[in-house]
């Protein structure tokens, strides 16, 4: 289906899921969305045009919460809207405006929480001692690894943009035990993305901290073993947070080198997400000298 007759079934949908009378009525209309949003969201991480990657995703944003408002508790729109506000303001925002990107990582974390929460019973975010998130995280069921993905992904995002926000810093231990809980049910969930998770955490905080470039190194080439080659934030990661980091310019430049003339067509399904890394990329080659 192309993304304008998708984007205008979808505003109808959403248009008689609010003018009917009755929770229930709403409810059945959404959820007879759910195989058209899923094929509709693989297209998108198709797509190689970032212009109209973005206006797209910006729609379907709003289009997600405007379903969310006739269904709350349904399940899969939440995870979508966790992942797409995720997605979103790492793909187009974040390099241009943290503060607004912060604001949507932190919306994000809400709506996995509340996956989480109408998974489990169990409301992560509002879990005050630091012992007993602890405990909780551990004693997470397995069914619990896609909601908490994004809880830790968006969340720890939104820290990492502020790290010298003390106040969103000292979250930071609990992201890391929701990251520890998924590495350790599926460590190859989302590209492996608790491992790119690992690098940039050991890779951005100062050693005294618990930083350590060589783990940083360590996950980073994990999650090549999980994925293969063809998946580019991996080798941005490694760029920022390990090479950057030792200050070793061949490397860093040999990787940017390989991520911008990569063809990403050799990787439809998420021709996308190497297309944003793509854009991230050259513009650290282009400005590599302050970093070094």
């Amino acid at each position: 289906m192309k993304l304008k007759s998708r984007l205008t079934f979808l505003v109808v949908i959403i248009m008689l899921a609010l003018a009917m009378n009755g929770c229930s009525m709403q409810k059945l209309v959404v959820r007879s969305t759910g195989g058209i949003l899923d094929g509709a969201f693989e297209a998108l991480m198709m797509e190689g045009d970032l212009p109209l990657a973005q206006t797209a995703i910006e729609s379907d944003l709003k289009l997600l919460e405007g379903l969310l408002q006739a269904d709350p508790e349904n399940k899969k729109l939440l995870l979508l809207a966790a992942q797409g506000f995720t997605s979103y303001a790492l793909g187009f925002v974040e390099d241009q405006d943290t503060v607004r990107a912060t604001a949507l990582y932190l919306r994000a974390s809400d709506y996995a929480n509340r996956w989480v929460e109408l998974t489990t019973g169990i409301d992560l975010l509002a879990i005050q001692s630091m012992d007993e998130f602890e405990a909780t995280a551990k004693d997470l069921p397995d069914k619990a690894v896609p909601g908490v993905f994004w809880l830790a992904n968006s969340w720890g995002s939104a820290i990492m943009l502020n790290i010298d926000d003390v106040s969103l810093v000292a979250d930071l231990p609990n992201v890391e035990k929701l990251m520890a809980y998924v590495l350790d049910r599926d460590e190859a969930f989302y590209f492996a993305g608790a491992h790119l998770f690992y690098c940039g955490y050991y890779g951005a905080l100062p050693r005294m901290f618990g930083g350590d470039l060589g783990k940083a190194k360590a996950h980073i080439d994990r999650q090549r073993e999980l994925t293969g080659d063809g998946f580019l934030l991996a080798d941005l990661f490694e760029v920022k947070f390990v090479a950057l980091k030792q200050f070793d310019e061949e490397r860093a430049r040999e990787l940017l080198t390989r991520i911008c003339e990569y063809d990403v067509n050799q990787q439809p399904a998420i021709r996308l997400m190497n297309r944003v890394a793509q854009e991230k990329a050259r513009w650290l080659e282009e400005n590599l000298d302050l970093f070094l």
